[in-house]
This record gives structure tokens, C-alpha cells and sequence, in this order.
């Protein structure tokens, strides 16, 4: 298929005006062109069907669905010059094609066949940027423009084009006008809402168009399929094609000596390739690439050549090893080792033409035909030479033979050319997967129909008979020697043969049931979609015998149009080996396939769309990957089935928080691991609403529990894990499964070996050193396990109707007769009614773990039931009784007011800083404070337990505390696999957690900053290692292999080659899914990847490039999508980490961990001075001695300065691109380093803006002039030395706007001067980097400051308006001298305006922004003060108001002359709502609209109605919109209440929307 698709271009909204019209049609010979369209011998004889198609496009717009046979450009060429000679104004013919090979294919093939002036457009010859006046001439100077339809699209969007000056529009591959292809929008945005429309005609292929897509094309198109049954000749639409096989016997066995010899040879010569490998490993960067081309080679030509020995016999198997030789021989090596390898490669070849030539018996110069006989050749080439052999004598009997693989090809047609009996034959081959990637091939296409109807060529091998374009109009024989792939392949193979008395034949082996079968499988799902009511394939049963006597079993195909396309494919039959040549053939039985099965088959897709991998690089943003997540090995434990106890290793967690009197209790964290020490030691701040509480974790030693303890630690841990984050019941009436308590069933699966501790109460008493467990609160907590095991209540299921099931039992534990005031009668025990608070309990029905507030005065069972959802239930009593089936004993005793804390959050992140309330629009208008939710329960359905709250309080910390710490360990654990043991080295587990943590984790740290250090780094080391290892080599060799190094490709590799991706943390710690061991999950996320280990393998079908995948979402095996940069960026900033904790030696241990084999030997730097200090040098009279002052270092390597100061032009043996490559990571390393240590607090974003202003050429440029540096570049080049001048000028020059935006670059001479003295520098000093630094930092002073930072003009616009709200329109041109652009900015009711002019559309840009800033400027509105103040779009919109006198706003002059902006339609899907409006407010610079949203709780569900769709909900969002319309004020509108807050942001714009409708503000498009 054609490979290169025109881009897509950006929508531009310039208005232009009409175009000229076209010639008079007396211009275009206008009478020839109807006489030769009316004469009949214009068409060729075998052409009337394509006549019918002209002469029905000429009258109405119709698809033509043309076959192979079929000439589309016989028709193209009658209707085109129909049309150009017709009396109308409208002069313009288009022709679209989908790709640009196609284009220059047409616009080729329609210059050769019509007098009209044609051209061709496509986005390379720069029709992007053509103005209006650009698209008049070309519209004046032709007839007819050929291209893509993208360029028509943004022609028509941007007005140069008006489709009213079309008068046929002519689309090519018509089938993709779908989905968003340009073809489906051209039609949609333009012809159908025009009002003088083209003629269309579409052209397509057959088996591409699917039955169901029919009435969705002829709709867009606004055309009809070709029904060829409307006029005479029907039966001339599809020629007869004679179907048959050519059944061959299997290939008997070749020679099991031959093939133990080829393989014997295969793997002496792979060896010895491997072995050159081994000597030269490490000589050369790409080394390993190129080691696996040739043995890629080597295994290629090793099966190419058994294919042909298997399949063509043993001369073909000759001939294709001396193809092979002939390739091999044509590819050039410079380097002596890949000489050698490509010379390993010549001797394997001629070693096999060797060994086969000793098995043949014959000369091969001699006749061939003789070597069938003698078994050289394979059953199956001999019968193809049989066929062939038949088409002697016949005149210009063209055939197409279709093979599977290119060396077929090649051999035969090899074989054919040398055979001087086949000399009738005149050969060409086709490869058809690779015919439109260049130039001489596509012109080789254009050809082929003329080569055949010349008869210069008649016999055609391809390997690829679904290529589109590709026309062999006289082919009156299809081979298919071997047998098609895909449905498409083989309908394709069938069209090609669909001319008078053409065959089409299959070759087919003898006795092999998987080929027929695949045979039989293409021929049923071939489903023939020439027109909607397409003919059907009638049998004709009657066999067709060839001309060398075998019987050819197949179908006759007529069309009969009274019979549906399902009835046609169940009309297909299948075929039955005949019995071999010798052998009398039996009458042929035939084989009809259920009819219900092909109908459904009919409607299948002729070729299914196969998901394809990934096409972005290794490391690439674009590219998303599925990896796993690495187990921390410190959390695994085997002691589960331990017998006699166990022992463990204690960690004590300790809690304080900042107010005063709250308590928390401490815990112990068991497991069989030791934790590193700066693990198993260290503090944490958990941030709670309005508190902060801090953690620390401390050893406490080993500690032993019995059997028994293990058992009711266990039972501890699974009672509150579950009963405060989890379910303590499970099953129920609506999942049909019994209702049971969870410690009463088997929960060995809920602990896994893996994951196996226990988080157990310590007592309060302890010392900080110590960690005793609170065994009474453990026991208490065994006691009511027991209490609940033995509850009647268990038994109770919902009830749905007013039944009581409760039993005596129950009655029995809640006694009636207890009337003591003081007491309130819990489940399990009575408590005084003066000493409830801070009780604990669990609710007996629900398993809910509660702390006590207080009684509820004046209230009871009896009292009214509290349900803003529901008033199905008058009391508490009844609630109970009809929901549960309870019967109160104690329905007088007052209700308890509880505290519930059964969802885990995330206590990790600061989330109060993010709440910052905003100014709200209106005076009144308050956002809610969230109320605090307390349930109210009887008391009788509480069970006391005897456990401080400060138990419970502590628990509620525990999810977010054991994150943190197995984040740690895992970080730890990587620090091990690592293990750089050098002396004086430590490198904290905190640093490596901070190096494997991505943006996207919501964590207060991140890699950011230390990639960008361990980027520097990695350049640096990378660079010298290059420059002292290689030093014969120039500045572009040492860059690509530096870059090979450095590449995130190349780091990809490298990090998963060690699994580092397991260790990468960036997703958000989601609390609610994290489970201690033995707790029952509430939010499980099954694993839909398809792979049963925690590990994914690195495959293509786990890469995607699809934008909507979240990122970090992880299943319950752990599997989550990553982008494949972070795996880059973990690797470097691993590095950056290593090198902050110890230096260069340790980041150099981290790279070789990688595989990074950059290694310095200091003897290099010794050998690299002692080169230079052996040059020939004698200077000048001070000529260095200035320089040296200037930088005062004085070299003791004196040409090494030299070398630095000499430029290229100078044309001496030397020159400092060598050491400026050097010196350009030197500068970056020292720079980064310098901002990484200096600016601690400065984040991630402004630290990279920090280096970009720093390290760059032009910052260097303006150091050379600022310290008189270059005036020593010894340089000889005019041009150069008028650069440097104008620069010099330049500085003399402030822009008028005041802004630093040079109005010329800095020549690159300059900044490479300074980066080459820095390299030199460097080399000098011995890679003393702090010698360096303390050289340069002087001559780069000052260095840019986080407050001086001064962003790019048009990114400091773009983040401002994005922070205020605002939208802004651009629009530049460039007339190829200079460029012009012009910046829209939206202010409230005033449109600001900035121009710029410059050499490039980038700097014009900036200019424009530059002076947009200087206008906000003047109005108080820049990024800092926005920043520092948190101003709102709103505030500045009201405060900028009363001072601006601009001209009024394309919007005010719409409502002048009272044009309604048009809205919509409006997407109803989630997130559409506001996506409609955003684009609205986008192209009206309309301000970015606020929300304001309120939340209301409930203890009992909310009920949402979305359309037909019914949700439930406990929160309910009802959000305001307000959106200030310039000229009209501020509009505010609250939408509905909804389940969650972006649904009800999208319920509001939908309110506001329509408000504005009736306001007659905007029109919604339905």
C-alpha cells in the first residue's frame, strides 16, 4: 500500500477573498474534445464497461467501483475533458488523491492523456504557508490541480479556495471518506452546505468497500454506487473467470546429506562471525547493531536458500545463493572490521553454491528443461513451466504470477531469462510491498500498462497483488503460484483476472488438506461489493480442461442481478484434488458450504484491521508501555503455617501531633526482615484536616509470639483492618450468597506469602526504645470476635418486607427487664450512661467499627428516622425491623452519635495547601463547608470493645505510614542490587526513592531535578570518555556516538535490561485499594492484561501510543502503563542521585551498573597532553599571553589554546571543533551543578528554564564579546567576519520594545569559541572540573537568578494568559523576505493588538508577544504579579475596564450588525459540555469560564436520573458557572445536581448554554 499520507495541517481562520475564474473553453480545443468523446474509437474494444461509467457520471455524481481490469483512467480522461469543455463559468477540475505517491502518480498519468494545463500539491512544496494571492495565480494557470485532500480542505478553510469554482471534484479511493479522514470532512464542512455544488465522481476498488458502509458513502458523497444494471451491456461488467486448480505432488524429500551439510556450514560461519564479534567488542560504539545486521543476514540468506531448495528444487536453490552472492557483493564497507564481517558473509555463500553444485549432475549453462526429469526442479516449478509452456504460439498472452516471497521471483524470472526455450517469455518482476517508496519505482509502475500493451512485457511476477494503483489492463492469465495471505490478496488476485477468456489458477498441493482448506476459508468470506444489489456468482459445474491436459476445476461467474450478495457468497463451491497426472481423474464431487454460515461470514470485514505496535521510539513521550511493579522483599514472610510461633524484628511507630491533648497509640510492625537502617529509623509528617501529625519509625529489636499470640494477632489485625477500611460480613440476600462473618470463614487467601506482617497496639506505657505489645486490647478484641461468631444476628438477611427474624436468642441477650436509668445496654455488656465518649464499638448488623461522641438527648429508637433520600420509614425501630428484620428490646434508650472513620486517605500530602478559596463573583455567594457525618445507631446493636479510641485513630494513620515505608524499602532494595561499596560512600534510601518518583505521583519530591543533573552528567562523562578514547575522530563522529549513548533509546534499553521499570513509582497512592495482610478488599481492579505474573514482558503489544490511557492506574497484580521517557529519566536521574551522595566515582559505578561503559583511564589525559605538547608550534609574539590574562589560567599545553582559538576557515591541520565539543558538556555539567547546589527550593520547571537561559549558544556569544574573547578567534572567512561585526553592532541596539530580543543571532562562532576554551581548559588541568569552574564562573558572571529569569516572550504570554484565562489568536505570514505576525488578546471588553516583523515567523511572534506584555504591563498584569498576588482572570478583566479605549472587539461588531456566534452541537458525553465551550471561548477569545461547587452529604443514597441511566450516590455536587462575555457583562447559571463534581460542571455549561440561547447570544447547532 502507498506509505506516505499527506499530515495534517493547522485550521487557519483568515478570511481571503473569491478567486478569478478559469479560461474560455475555446482555450481547451473544445471541439476535438467532443469528437473525440463522441467517436467510438476512443474507447479501446474491451473498454464498454467503462464507457457505461462515463456516460452515467456524466449525468449524476456516482461511485465507481472499479475492479483491476477495469481502466479508471480511460474514464478519468473522457469525463475530464467532458467537463473542461462545457459551457459554464466554472472552470476548475480537482483531483484528490489520499497519498502523495498517488498524486504524482495521477497528475503524471492526466498530463499524458488530456490538453489542459495540470499541476500537483502536497504539503512538501510548501503550500502551507502560500497566501491568497499565491493560490489566485495557480488557480489562473491551470485547469486541473491534483492533491491531496488536506491541502483542498485547508485551501476552502482558509477561503483561498471557494468550492463554487469547482465543476467536478474527483476523489480517488473514494472508500476512506469515514470517520475524520479530510475526505469525510470536506464533505461534511463544505459541499454539503454549499449551494452550487461540484460534480463528484469517486473511484475505489473492489473487496475494500464493505456492505454496511455502502449507505453511509453514498450519503456523504451525495452519490450513487454504479448500478451497471441500468443500462444494456450488464453482462459485459464482469468477465468470465475460469477458476481451477493446478494441483502438483509434494516435493519428495531432498537430500537429508544436503541439508546437514548447508546447516553444518550456516553454523561454522555463524560462529566464526561471532567469534570476529568477541575480538573487536568495545572497538566501536554501534558495534553490537551492526554485529546483529549480519547475522541477521547470514540467517536470511540461509532460509532464503532452503525455501528454494524445498519449494523450487536444487538448481533454483543455486540460483538464489548466487543472488544472494550478487547482494552481498554490492555493499560497501569503510571499516576493515565490517569488511571482514561482510567477507565471513561472501564465504558462506560460496561455500552453499559450492556444496549444490557438487549434487548437480549437470552443467547448469545447459539446457534446463532437460533438469526437470533428473528431479532438479520441484513438482510444483515444473508445472508452472507446463502452464507456461501452454501459452506457446498464443499472441500476447499476458500473465501475472503471484509468489510470496521476492527470492521466487528473482530465481524464476532468473531461470526463465537463461532458458533459450523459454525465450517467447519476456519477463519483468514487481515487488509489490515496496512499489511506491521511491521515485523509479512509481515511474516503473506508470509503465507496466503501457509494457504490456505494447507486448514488450508478458509474463509479470509480483509478490503482493493488493497494491492500490497498480493496473495491469491486458492481463489475461492470474497465477497464483503460491497461494494469497488475506481475503483481500485473493479477491484482488480474481479482479486482476477478469478479462475475455482470462483464467485464474491456483496452484495447490496434492494431498494437503490445510491448504484447501485455507483456500476454501478465502473463497467463503470473499464478499463481492461491486453495488449494494451486486450480481451473483452462478456454478457452472462443468470442468475446464488447460491446454497440457489436466483438468482445471472451477467455477464459470456470470452476473445475475435478481440474486442478494449473502445468497452469491453461499453460492460458492469448493474444490477436490484430482489424482495425479498418470492417474484417470473420477467425476468431481462438489462441496456446498452451510448456507447460514456464509451469510453471517458475508457480512464480516474482507480484511480484519490487526492493532499494530507502536511506532515512537524506545524513551519517547509518545510511546506509553506496560510494566509491572517490583514486591518488597522485606514485607514476605513464611511464618504463616509456623506450628511453634515465630520470631520477628519489631519497628515501633511512634505519633505526635502539633495540637496539643490529642493522643495516638503506638504500634509495632512485625516481620522476618531487617530493614536498612535508614528505613527502619526515620520520621514522616502526615497531614490531616487542620493538624499535622508526625510519625517516626524506630527498631525496637526481636520479639517472639507463640502459636496462640500469632492467631489472636492475626484475628487483631483482620478485625480492625476490616471493620474500619474493609467488610467484616460477607455475602448478602442480593448476591445470593449466605451472609457469614469473615473470621468464621477460611481467609488463608487474604495472606500471601509476599505480603506477610503484622501492625499490632503497643502499650502507652513503653519506652521509646522498647515496643511491648498491648495484649488487653488484643484479648478484648479476640473476646468480641468470639461475641460475633456466636451473634443470631449473623443469620439475619435484608429483608424486603415487614418480616421479623429474630429468634429467642435474641431476646435472651437483649433483656428487656433492665431498667436502671444510668445504664445503657450494649450488645455484649452495659456501660453508665456518664462514661460512653471515646467508647469503641462495632456495630453487630453491618460489622462497622465506631467510636462513641455522646448520647443523643431527647431521642430514641421510637424517634422520627432521619433520611433526606427517604420517608419509606416513620422510626429507627422500623428501619430496623423492615431493612434487617431486628426486633428492639430497647427501643426507649437514647441513640448514639458516632464517629465513623472507614475510608483511608492519602495523609502524605500537604492537600490543605491546595485549597485556596477563591474571591467568589457575587457578594453571597459562599462555598459550603463540608459538614461532619456522624451515623446514629441504637445501642443495642453496638458491641463494646475494650480498645482505647487512640487504637483507632492510630489504625486510620497506618495505610498512608506503611506507603511511605514500603516505598522506602523498595528504594533500599534497589540501593542493594546497585551495591556500589566504595569507601566513604553512603547514598540514602530517601535520594533513590526521589530518583524513582515521577510527576504524576503526588508526592512533595520528584526526579525532576536530579534528571536534570544526572542528564549533565551522563553528557559529561560521555564526552570525555569519546574525546580521549577516539582522538583521530572529528566532531560530527564523536556527537553521533556520544548521542547513541546519551539517547533515552539507548537508556530505555538499558534500564529494562535491569528491570528498573518495577521500581518506578508514578502513580497516586490510592489509600482505599491499599490492604493490610489478611483485609478484605472493597475496590479490587482485576487484571484484564492477559499475563498471570507481576512482571510484563517487553513486547510491542503492550506499547501504545493512545492518548486516553491513564497513566499509573495499576491492576491488582500491579501491572500499570508508564511512559517510556520516565524509564529514561529514572536511569539519568539514578545517575544525578549517585553523584549528589559521592561524587563522579560514584555516578561512573551507577552508569557501569546500567551497562554504560564509560570507564576513564587516567593514562588517556596523560597521552592527550603529551599529543599536543609534541606539536610543532611557535607562536607569535603574545599572541596567547592577552588570552591567558584574560582568563587568567596560564596553560602548560600551549597549542591546546591554540587548537581552542582556531576556526575551521583557517584551513590548518587543526581546528577547535574537537574541543568544543568537549567543552559544550563541560559548561553544562559545571552550570547545572551550579544552579542544582544553589537554588535547593527552586522546582523542577523553573531549574530547566534556569539552564536553558544559562547554557546556550547565545548566552555564550554575548560572553565572548562581554570579555573581548573574540577578538582571538583566528578565523578566515569573509562572511563570518561580517557576522561578527553586525553583532557587534547589534549590541549598540536595544529592541524598541525594551525587551533582551537580539534582532539578530550571535554568529555560532562565537559561542564555540568559549565552549572550545573550556574543553581545552578542561584537558589542561587533567579534568580538574573545580579548576574550570573557578576559571569560567568570572567570565559568565552574572549567571541568570530564579527572580531575573526571563522567559521567551511568547511562552511568558502563553503561561500568563493560560494562569488569567485568556485566549489569544495568532496569525503570521511570510512572503519569503520577511515574516509578519499578529497577536489577538481579549482583554474584558477592549481587544489588545501586537505586531512584530522579523526574519522568521518565531522571532515575528515574539515580537508581537513582546509587545502584548508591554501593554499588560502598563494595566498592572504581568506573570509575577499574578503570581504573587493569585488574582483572577475575573479581577483583572473588572479592574482593566474603566482605563482602556481600544477599539471595540470583533465580538462588539458582531452584535452591531447582529450575527449570532453559532455553539455546538453540544457533545453529551462526559466532559463534552465543557470541551464545547472551551473550544467556543478559544475561537471567540472569550475568558476561560470558573465553576464554584457545593457538596451535600447524606447517610442514605441520593438518586441521579441521566437519561435512561438511574445512579446512586452519597454525595451530591451542584455547581455554578460564570462566564464574562465581552461587551455583555458576567453571566452566571447553576446546573443540576449531580453524582460528582465534573458531571455537574458539565450540567452547569449545559444551563448556561441554553440561557444564552434564549438570550440570543449564541445559536446552538442541533
Amino acid at each position: 500500500m502507498h506509505s506516505s499520507l499527506e499530515p495534517e495541517k493547522m485550521e487557519e481562520n483568515s478570511q481571503q477573498g473569491s478567486n478569478s475564474l478559469k479560461r474560455k473553453s475555446s482555450e481547451i480545443d473544445g471541439d476535438q474534445i467532443l469528437a473525440s468523446v463522441s467517436s467510438p474509437t476512443m474507447v479501446e474494444s474491451n473498454g464498454s464497461y467503462e464507457l457505461k461509467v462515463y456516460e452515467v457520471a456524466k449525468n449524476r455524481n456516482i461511485i465507481a467501483v472499479l475492479g483491476t481490469g477495469i481502466d479508471k483512467s480511460v474514464i478519468t480522461k473522457m469525463l475530464i475533458k467532458a467537463m473542461g469543455c462545457s459551457d459554464t463559468d466554472k472552470r476548475l477540475i480537482i483531483f484528490l488523491a489520499p497519498t502523495v505517491n498517488i498524486v504524482k502518480q495521477q497528475c503524471c498519468e492526466i498530463r499524458a492523456q488530456v490538453n489542459l494545463k495540470v499541476e500537483e500539491y502536497f504539503g512538501a512544496k510548501g503550500v502551507d504557508k502560500w497566501t491568497s494571492q499565491r493560490w489566485d495565480e495557480e488557480v489562473s494557470k491551470h485547469d486541473i490541480l491534483v492533491m491531496t485532500p488536506q491541502i483542498l480542505l485547508d485551501a476552502l478553510r482558509s477561503a483561498f479556495l471557494k468550492l463554487e469554482m469547482v465543476c467536478l471534484l474527483i476523489l480517488d479511493e473514494c472508500h476512506r471518506t469515514t470517520g475524520n479522514h479530510p475526505y469525510a470532512k470536506l464533505m461534511k464542512e463544505f459541499y454539503h452546505e454549499s449551494t452550487n455544488k461540484p460534480k463528484i465522481f469517486g473511484l475505489t476498488a473492489s473487496a475494500v468497500v464493505r456492505k454496511g458502509q455502502v449507505s453511509e458513502l453514498e450519503r456523504l458523497m451525495d452519490s450513487k454506487i454504479f448500478n451497471s444494471e441500468e443500462g444494456k451491456g450488464v453482462e459485459k461488467f464482469a468477465k468470465a473467470v475460469k477458476e481451477g486448480p493446478i494441483f502438483y505432488d509434494p516435493s519428495p524429500f531432498r537430500s537429508l546429506e544436503l541439508k546437514e551439510k548447508l546447516e553444518t556450514s550456516h553454523l561454522k560461519f555463524d560462529t566464526s562471525l561471532r567469534r570476529l564479534q568477541e575480538l573487536e567488542k568495545g572497538s566501536f560504539l554501534n558495534i553490537d547493531n551492526k554485529f546483529e545486521t549480519y547475522q541477521k543476514r547470514l540467517s536470511i540468506d540461509y532460509k532464503e536458500i532452503l525455501h528454494c531448495l524445498d519449494n523450487l528444487g536444487l538448481i533454483c536453490a543455486h540460483l538464489a545463493a548466487e543472488v544472494c552472492l550478487e547482494k552481498i557483493s554490492d555493499t560497501k564497507e569503510e571499516s576493515e572490521t565490517y569488511k571482514e564481517w561482510s567477507m565471513v558473509c561472501k564465504e558462506f555463500l560460496e561455500d552453499i553454491l559450492s556444496t549444490i553444485g557438487v549434487y548437480l549432475q549437470q552443467d547448469l549453462q545447459q539446457n534446463r528443461l532437460s533438469a526437470v526429469n533428473s528431479g532438479h526442479v520441484s513438482p510444483k516449478l515444473k508445472e508452472l513451466f507446463h502452464l507456461l509452456d501452454s501459452f506457446r504460439g498464443e499472441k500476447q498472452k499476458q500473465c501475472l504470477i503471484l509468489v510470496e516471497r521476492i527470492i521466487t521471483a528473482e530465481v524464476i524470472e532468473r531461470f526463465v531469462k537463461k532458458e533459450a526455450s523459454l525465450s517467447y517469455l519476456n519477463v519483468l518482476y514487481l515487488v509489490g510491498n515496496n512499489l511506491s517508496t521511491n521515485a523509479s519505482a512509481q515511474k516503473t509502475q506508470i509503465e507496466i500498462p503501457n509494457l504490456f500493451h505494447e507486448g514488450k512485457v508478458n509474463l509479470l511476477f509480483i509478490t503482493d497483488a493488493v497494491e492500490e494503483g497498480f493496473q495491469v489492463p491486458n492481463c489475461s492469465c492470474m497465477v497464483c503460484f503460491d497461494l494469497p495471505k488475506t481475503v483481500c490478496s485473493y479477491s484482488q488476485s480474481q479482479e486482476h483476472a477478469k478479462q475475455s477468456n482470462s483464467k485464474s489458477i491456483m496452484f495447490l498441493e496434492r494431498g494437503n488438506p490445510k491448504q484447501r482448506d485455507h483456500l476454501y476459508d478465502l473463497m467463503r468470506r470473499e464478499v463481492p461489493i461491486r453495488d449494494p444489489e451486486a450480481p451473483n456468482l452462478k456454478s457452472c459445474p462443468p470442468p475446464v480442461t488447460n491446454a497440457h491436459g489436466v483438468k482445471e476445476i472451477g467455477t464459470m461467474v456470470i452476473p445475475d442481478s435478481n440474486i442478494t450478495v449473502s445468497e452469491e457468497a453461499a453460492s460458492t463451491q469448493t474444490m477436490i484434488d484430482p489424482p495425479s497426472r498418470n492417474e484417470q481423474l473420477p467425476p468431481c464431487k462438489k462441496l456446498r458450504l452451510d448456507n447460514n454460515l456464509l451469510q453471517s461470514n458475508a457480512k464480516e470485514k474482507v480484511a480484519s484491521s490487526k492493532s499494530k505496535s507502536s511506532s515512537s521510539a524506545a524513551g519517547s513521550k509518545k510511546r506509553k508501555e506496560l510494566h509491572g511493579t517490583t514486591c518488597a522483599n522485606a514485607l514476605s514472610g513464611t511464618w504463616g503455617e509456623n506450628i511453634d510461633g515465630a520470631i520477628f524484628q519489631a519497628y515501633k511507630f511512634d505519633f505526635c501531633c502539633n495540637i496539643s491533648g490529642e493522643v495516638y497509640s503506638s504500634f509495632s510492625l512485625l516481620l522476618e526482615s531487617t530493614l536498612a537502617e535508614d528505613v527502619g529509623n526515620v520520621e514522616m509528617d502526615l497531614y490531616l484536616v487542620r493538624k499535622l501529625v508526625k510519625a517516626s519509625v524506630s527498631p525496637c529489636g526481636q520479639i517472639r509470639l507463640s502459636q496462640e499470640e500469632l492467631v489472636k494477632g492475626k484475628y487483631f489485625q483482620q478485625f480492625f483492618f476490616n471493620g474500619m477500611f474493609g467488610k467484616l460480613f460477607v455475602g448478602s440476600k442480593s448476591q445470593g450468597t449466605k451472609r457469614e462473618f469473615l473470621l468464621q470463614t477460611d481467609t488463608s487467601s487474604l495472606w500471601h506469602p509476599s505480603f506477610m506482617f503484622l501492625l499490632l497496639p503497643v502499650e502507652t506505657k513503653d519506652l521509646a526504645s522498647s515496643a511491648t505489645i498491648d495484649w488487653s486490647a488484643i484479648n478484648s478484641c479476640a473476646s468480641i470476635v468470639e461475641f460475633l461468631k456466636k451473634n443470631s444476628l449473623l443469620e439475619l438477611q435484608v429483608s424486603d418486607g415487614n418480616q421479623c427474624n429474630t429468634s429467642s436468642d435474641q431476646e435472651v441477650l437483649l433483656d428487656d427487664k433492665m431498667e436502671e436509668t444510668n445504664l445503657i445496654h450494649f450488645a455484649n455488656a452495659s456501660s453508665d450512661k456518664n462514661s460512653l465518649e471515646e467508647l469503641v464499638v462495632i456495630a453487630i448488623h453491618t460489622g462497622r467499627i465506631y467510636s462513641i461522641v455522646e448520647a443523643v438527648r431527647d431521642s430514641s429508637a421510637l424517634s422520627p428516622f432521619e433520611c433526606d433520600a427517604s420517608s419509606e420509614y416513620a422510626t429507627y425501630a422500623e428501619y430496623f425491623n423492615k431493612k434487617y428484620g431486628i426486633v428492639l428490646a430497647h427501643p426507649n434508650q437514647p441513640l448514639m452519635k458516632l464517629k465513623q472513620s472507614h475510608h483511608a486517605h492519602n495523609l502524605l500530602v500537604d492537600f490543605n495547601e491546595e485549597m485556596v478559596v477563591k474571591a467568589e463573583p457575587k457578594a453571597g455567594n459562599v462555598r459550603k463547608k463540608k459538614p461532619n457525618i456522624h451515623a446514629h445507631l441504637p445501642p443495642e446493636l453496638l458491641a463494646r470493645i475494650d480498645v482505647p479510641r487512640a487504637v483507632l485513630k492510630s489504625i486510620y494513620l497506618l495505610p498512608s505510614v506503611m506507603h511511605r515505608l514500603e516505598s522506602l524499602m523498595l528504594a533500599s532494595q534497589l540501593r542493594e542490587e546497585i551495591d556500589c561499596s566504595i569507601d566513604n560512600f553512603s547514598i540514602s534510601s530517601t535520594s533513590i526513592l526521589e530518583a524513582v518518583t515521577t510527576l504524576t505521583c503526588p508526592e512533595a519530591f520528584s526526579m525532576e531535578r536530579l534528571e536534570l543533573l544526572g542528564d549533565s552528567v551522563l553528557k559529561y562523562v560521555a564526552s570525555c570518555y569519546l574525546f580521549l578514547k577516539y582522538p583521530d575522530k572529528d566532531e560530527g563522529q564523536l556527537s553521533r556516538q556520544r548521542q547513541s549513548i546519551i539517547s533515552n533509546s539507548n537508556l530505555h534499553r538499558l534500564a529494562t535490561n535491569r528491570k528498573l521499570q518495577g521500581y518506578i513509582r508514578n502513580g497516586a497512592f490510592e489509600p482505599r485499594r491499599w490492604t493490610a495482610p489478611g483485609q478484605f478488599s472493597l475496590f479490587p481492579v482485576p487484571c484484564k492484561c492477559g499475563i498471570d505474573t507481576r512482571e510484563v514482558p517487553l513486547d510491542p503489544k503492550f506499547f501504545t501510543e493512545n492518548m486516553t490511557i491513564k497513566i499509573g492506574k495499576s491492576c491488582d497484580m500491579g501491572h500499570r502503563w508508564t511512559v517510556s521517557k520516565s524509564v529514561s529519566d529514572c536511569a539519568e536521574a539514578l545517575i544525578g542521585a549517585y553523584y549528589v551522595s559521592g561524587g563522579l566515582t560514584a555516578s561512573l559505578h551507577m552508569m557501569k551498573w546500567l551497562g554504560v561503559n564509560v570507564d576513564f583511564d587516567p593514562n588517556l589525559v596523560v597521552e592527550a597532553i603529551s599529543r599536543v605538547s609534541l606539536r610543532c608550534y611557535i607562536p607569535k609574539d603574545d599572541e596567547l599571553t592577552e588570552l591567558e590574562r584574560k582568563i587568567q589560567h596560564e596553560f602548560s599545553a600551549k597549542f591546546l589554546l591554540k587548537e581552542a582559538i582556531t576556526h575551521s576557515s583557517v584551513h590548518e591541520s587543526y581546528s577547535y571543533e574537537r574541543l568544543e565539543f568537549l567543552g559544550d558538556s563541560v559548561l553544562d555539567f559545571l552550570i547545572t551543578r551550579h544552579l542544582f547546589n544553589t537554588y535547593e527550593q527552586t522546582g523542577p520547571g523553573e531549574m530547566t528554564d534556569l539552564r536553558s537561559a544559562c547554557v546556550n549558544n547565545e548566552n555564550f556569544a554575548q560572553v565572548a564579546v562581554k570579555n573581548n574573547l573574540h577578538i582571538h578567534l583566528q578565523r578566515c572567512a569573509t562572511v563570518l567576519e561580517n557576522q561578527i561585526n553586525e553583532y557587534l553592532m547589534s549590541f549598540q541596539k536595544p529592541d524598541e520594545t525594551g525587551r533582551s530580543i537580539p534582532s539578530i543571532q550571535g554568529p555560532k562562532a562565537l559561542g564555540d569559541v568559549v565552549e572550545s576554551i573550556a574543553g581545552a581548559l578542561l584537558i589542561d588541568t587533567r579534568l580538574d572540573l573545580d579548576q574550570v569552574w573557578r576559571v569560567f564562573e568570572p567570565l559568565l558572571s552574572p549567571l541568570v537568578t530564579p527572580d531575573k529569569l526571563q522567559l521567551p516572550p511568547y511562552r511568558e504570554l502563553n503561561e500568563l494568559c493560560d494562569s488569567l484565562g485568556y485566549f489569544f489568536r495568532e496569525k503570521c505570514s511570510n512572503d519569503g523576505v520577511k515574516a509578519q505576525a499578529t497577536i489577538h488578546l481579549q482583554l474584558g471588553d477592549v481587544l489588545l493588538t501586537g505586531d512584530g516583523s522579523e526574519q522568521t515567523n518565531k522571532l515575528a511572534l515574539g515580537k508581537a508577544a513582546s509587545h502584548l506584555l508591554t501593554q499588560l504591563e502598563k494595566r498592572n498584569i504581568s506573570r509575577k504579579i499574578s503570581i504573587g498576588d493569585n488574582q483572577s482572570s475575573m479581577d483583572v478583566n473588572l479592574a482593566c475596564n474603566h482605563s482602556d479605549r481600544e477599539t471595540p472587539t470583533s465580538d462588539s461588531i458582531e452584535i452591531q450588525s447582529i450575527v449570532i456566534p453559532v455553539i455546538g452541537p453540544i457533545n453529551t458525553k462526559k466532559g463534552g459540555p465543557r470541551g464545547t465551550l472551551h473550544e467556543f471561548c478559544k475561537k471567540h477569545l472569550w475568558p476561560t469560564p470558573t465553576f464554584d461547587t457545593s457538596e451535600e452529604k447524606s447517610r442514605t443514597p441520593f438518586e441521579f436520573t441521566d437519561g435512561d441511566e438511574k445512579r446512586t450516590s452519597f454525595s451530591s455536587f451542584t455547581s455554578t458557572i460564570t462566564l464574562r462575555i465581552p461587551n455583555r457583562g458576567a453571566v452566571m447559571y447553576a446546573g443540576e445536581a449531580r453524582p460528582d463534581k465534573k458531571s455537574s460542571f458539565d450540567s452547569a455549561v449545559v444551563e448556561l448554554l441554553y440561557e444564552l440561547e434564549r438570550r440570543k447570544i449564541v445559536t446552538i447547532q442541533k
